[in-house]
């Protein structure tokens, strides 16, 4: 795990013309490890895979008549504790579900309960047998995050500065990690650009120029509420649709103090 310290040492590999700026940028992540232990997870322990631990009045999401796959569940309370920054809940549950990894762009559904009364729950009966993920439990870390290329926080550093920022060491970055909270680290663009233009329903490649003041104005909004990667996650996404990306699931700070994470947007790369 690097420290927030480290990532300062590599800061100082390079010469700044703004340092204060650029050490602003250095925010807190919660990082997270998988269990490659066998050991079965405890009910209500933050995992991938498996099936979830619902609570009353939550069922498992359908998507075009079929169930969808269970991703991953978070515990808040046991996240919490590494939250710095107090944006998450202090108690529970979150849930995330995807529809068939083949189709694109792929459907999603997350949940959200407060109740810790919970209990198991065992795959449904019309669910197709490679939607049944292998389980994983969740390790947390404390890390810390530096903007990649192409952000608002890169185009904002002066010339000189984006010429440092361009000699720092690739170790620097961590392009294929599960991660809460902190900066993206995307496998293409500006992850922050694509969330605002999904909200906005602005066509990138058409609309960009015209709604720019508009479209930065709500990259600003987001939180990275949870990236994960096929990977480093569950063998079964590779194994079974040859599916070796990242997702990254986002959204806005006022919809995460509200608790209204159906307004959470799933960006793919």
């Amino acid at each position: 795990m690097k420290e927030k310290k480290d990532y300062i040492k590599f800061l100082d590999e390079v010469k700044w013309e703004n340092r204060k700026q650029v050490d602003s940028y250095l925010i807190p992540s919660i990082e997270i490890k998988i269990n490659d232990d066998s050991v079965k997870a405890d009910l209500g322990e933050s995992k991938f895979g498996g099936t979830p631990n619902f609570s009353e009045g939550i069922f498992w999401p359908m998507s075009d008549g079929k169930p969808m796959i269970f991703l991953a569940q978070i515990n808040c309370k046991h996240v919490s504790v590494f939250d710095s920054e107090n944006l998450l809940p202090k108690i529970g549950f979150i849930y995330f579900f995807i529809a068939n990894p083949e189709d694109y762009p792929l459907d999603y559904k997350v949940l959200f309960s407060n109740k810790e009364e919970i209990k198991k729950t065992n795959f449904p009966e019309l669910i197709e047998d490679n939607y049944k993920f292998s389980e994983f439990t969740m390790l947390f870390e404390n890390s810390f995050t530096f903007p990649s290329g192409e952000t608002l926080e890169f185009e904002s550093l002066s010339e000189n500065d984006k010429d440092s920022y361009h000699e720092l060491d690739e170790d620097f970055f961590t392009y294929d990690n599960n991660q809460i909270l902190g900066h993206t680290y995307p496998a293409q663009g500006d992850v922050n650009l694509e969330w605002a233009c999904e909200r906005l329903g602005i066509d990138i490649e058409d609309d960009y120029d015209s709604e720019l003041e508009i479209i930065d104005n709500k990259r600003r909004e987001f939180v990275n509420l949870f990236q994960f990667s096929t990977e480093n996650s569950v063998p079964e996404f590779f194994d079974n649709f040859y599916m070796n990306a990242m997702g990254y699931f986002g959204i806005e700070k006022n919809d995460l103090i509200n608790l209204n994470f159906d307004k959470t947007i799933l960006i793919t790369q």
